[in-house]
């Protein structure tokens, strides 16, 4: 089986604190090496390799893990459920010489996963409030339904949603940096922890980059997710965030783009339209379940973040 990991990139070195704690201890490293051998195994195996208890490899496991150095998921097996390990990144790169970035003015604003103001659809597919769902599965009628503005979570398995990300900039402004954060994962027909996804982002028609979603997460409830949410469909994503600076354009700090702000040009009381879109023609066709307010692991809807220079007045 052929893994894709991802580049760990931190602008300061000060960001890598995490990290820098998963690495120092001789089991942790003896962990990630057996790992980089093996591509995927589960913690039985460690605590047997390495002979330390199993309540001894979950703390490990879980310091790895909060530093995003591994993915940790659950599969279901003769024995019962077990949890599987596999590397998250592959590379680490450390700015020492960049120094914190100095932030001026922050304007920052949440997008309800409903608000979306464009969107094709293919099923599988659906929209639900925290309440109840919208309309029928996997019918793309219900996209165009007034409720949908209510949604916390949606899912396709092809197609796009767009939105209108709010402009904070004024005449004055100099944009530092674009943040967009979101919470995504897999849409497979019925259930699928191992289903991969391509899923690409744009920015005014501008291609920023993708990310690889290695599944439709379900071997637990999201922390956020309504009690009448129902247990076969995806349950929690992985945060995404999507950034554009001078220097290109970044997904989960893996360089994806070279489209840069100024490429961008983006300017004082213009619209700004993000897609997010699973498409045919890639080569991992996965679809994407998208979380937002009372649903998934954050509960909350995308976020933007706008970084500029303090303002000359």
């Amino acid at each position: 089986m052929s893994y894709t990991y991802r580049m760990i990139y931190l602008k300061d070195f000060r960001q890598g604190k995490l990290i820098y704690e998963a690495l120092d201890s001789d089991v942790r490293l003896a962990i990630l090496e057996e790992l980089l051998e093996h591509g995927e195994l589960n913690l039985a195996y460690f605590a047997k390799k390495l002979n330390v208890s199993n309540g001894a490899i979950t703390a490990h496991v879980k310091k790895l893990y909060a530093a995003g150095l591994i993915d940790v998921t659950t599969s279901s097996g003769v024995r019962g459920t077990q949890k599987l390990c596999c590397l998250a990144a592959d590379k680490l790169i450390v700015n020492f010489t960049g120094g914190a970035q100095a932030e001026g003015r922050v304007e920052s604003a949440q997008i309800e996963i409903g608000n979306y103001i464009g969107y094709d659809v293919r099923p599988t597919c659906g929209l639900a409030t925290t309440e109840k769902m919208i309309g029928r599965f996997d019918d793309p009628a219900c996209f165009s339904y007034p409720e949908r503005t209510q949604a916390g979570i949606l899912w396709l398995a092809e197609g796009y949603v767009e939105y209108l990300i709010p402009n904070y900039l004024t005449e004055r402004s100099e944009l530092m940096e674009l943040q967009i954060t979101m919470e995504i994962a897999s849409e497979a027909p019925g259930y699928a922890a191992r289903y991969p996804s391509d899923v690409l982002f744009s920015l005014n028609g501008n291609p920023l980059g993708s990310f690889l979603s290695k599944g439709e997460y379900n071997d637990r409830a999201g922390t956020c997710n309504p009690a009448w949410w129902y247990g076969n469909l995806g349950q929690y994503g992985k945060r995404v965030c999507v950034s554009v600076g001078e220097g290109g354009s970044f997904v989960n700090g893996v360089k994806t783009s070279s489209v840069t702000l100024s490429d961008l040009a983006l300017r004082a009381g213009e619209k700004i339209v993000f897609r997010i879109a699973a498409p045919a023609d890639v080569p991992h066709r996965g679809g994407f379940t998208l979380f937002g307010r009372g649903f998934g692991d954050y509960g909350e809807g995308i976020v933007c973040k706008f970084i500029c220079k303090q303002e000359q007045i």
